[in-house]
């Protein structure tokens, strides 16, 4: 009756002791002894049929718990493994740099060995991955479905379009500007074959020839005709103004109301 009460006796949660625990009857668990039958996780283990191997379809588990030093409980498991890594003599040193290093040969070897094979393995991999780079993108892609995703996507045929708009319109401004420049060089020739021809002229014995009346020439003097023109105009006119302003007047003749009497008498 005393271990049946024993054993279902529990504390609740939310209760505080206020006195020290009675400790005589509590079993402290060890890595020396083995657990009882009346722990509840051994005799979990033996319902589901554990009967002290190793766990694993093979056995292949450990069968002694993990060793563990005092501060583990606080730690977590590892965490007491790598405070020893760190605290250990052949790490408390500093780290040497690489120009305090002296490596042997053969240290140094096997050093040029590995740094050429993962150079090897770089360079491999990148020839092998430069089957997935867009260079229309600048976008470099791991897997072939990623790729091919990428290919038939909106960003990549909108910049495809637009490289092949550019082009065009290149292309068509290239023509243009080559045009202006043919057309540039055909008259600078026009100009030197000209230049040349008067130069022969000059140099030939006899009469020279009258030059043609350029287009200026020609404005010229139609501009010197319409001021001839229009001062002999005026002054026709002021000479017939003045012609009649110096003639004499002549009296005006009245008609008399009462007829030619006085000059009859």
């Amino acid at each position: 009756m005393d271990d049946d009460f024993r054993e279902d006796f529990r504390l609740p949660i939310n209760h505080r002791p206020t006195e020290n625990v009675d400790l005589d009857d509590v079993e402290q668990a060890s890595l020396d002894t083995h657990l009882t039958s009346s722990n509840i996780g051994f005799r979990l283990l033996q319902k589901m049929g554990w009967s002290g191997k190793g766990l694993g379809k093979d056995e292949q588990g450990i069968t002694e718990p993990i060793k563990s030093g005092m501060r583990d409980p606080k730690l977590g498991i590892g965490k007491q493994e790598e405070d020893d890594y760190y605290t250990s003599e052949e790490n408390i040193q500093r780290r040497k740099l690489e120009i305090e290093i002296e490596e042997t040969e053969e240290q140094l070897k096997k050093r040029e060995v590995i740094a050429e094979r993962e150079h090897k393995i770089q360079s491999e991999v990148k020839e092998i991955r430069k089957v997935f780079y867009c260079d229309l993108c600048n976008k470099q892609y791991k897997l072939a479905m990623e790729f091919e995703a990428h290919l038939s996507s909106y960003d990549h045929n909108h910049r495809k379009r637009f490289k092949e708009m550019r082009e065009m319109h290149g292309a068509s401004s290239r023509d243009d500007r080559q045009k202006r420049e043919q057309q540039r060089q055909e008259r600078e020739m026009a100009k030197i074959a000209d230049a040349r021809k008067q130069k022969q002229q000059q140099e030939e014995p006899g009469p020279s020839p009258i030059p043609a009346p350029t287009r200026s020439a020609t404005a010229l003097v139609d501009q010197d005709q319409r001021k001839v023109l229009k001062f002999g105009f005026s002054s026709k006119t002021g000479t017939s103004k003045n012609s009649v302003s110096s003639a004499p007047k002549k009296p005006k003749v009245v008609a008399s109301v009462f007829g030619n009497d006085s000059d009859d008498e």
